[in-house]
């Protein structure tokens, strides 16, 4: 089964940081909020979270 999870966050990013750049990027080095190219907050700078929504698809 595939889903797609939406998850909100509340995290603490510089002052300066360009909101309209900012991404999130998830791997084996894990997750990183990235801005301008430089990491601007990594998981240790979330305050909290939860799951807004989640739909299930199955695989054919």
């Amino acid at each position: 089964m595939r889903i797609e999870v939406a998850v909100m966050m509340q995290v603490h990013v510089p002052d300066n940081t360009d909101l309209d750049d900012l991404n999130i990027k998830i791997d084996e080095e894990g997750l990183r909020f990235m801005s301008k190219g430089r990491v601007v907050a990594d998981a240790s700078h979330i305050e909290d979270y939860y799951i807004d929504d989640i739909e299930s698809e199955d695989e054919d």
